[in-house]
């Protein structure tokens, strides 16, 4: 799971199992239907998505969810 504070995560949190899915998908780079779940979840949310997971997406620093989510999606879809 990323790093994220306990402070910032509580169970259910789209945003934060979203990252934590996406990491476990950079490091194996085995998908989990969890993750595309989550992509489809966060297909259109603005948020700005944080550094470390930027990387884990890669995209560029500052990316939205929707923009690593349908990143995400494509490279899960497209294998």
């Amino acid at each position: 799971m990323l790093n994220v504070p306990e402070s910032l995560h509580r169970p259910g949190d789209l945003c934060a199992d979203f990252c934590g899915e996406l990491q476990g998908y950079a490091v194996t780079g085995e998908a989990t239907n969890e993750l595309d779940r989550l992509c489809g979840k966060l297909w259109n949310c603005t948020d700005i998505l944080p550094q470390v997971a930027c990387d884990d997406a890669q995209v560029p620093v500052g990316s939205s969810y929707a923009c690593a989510a349908q990143a995400a999606r494509r490279a899960i879809r497209g294998r």
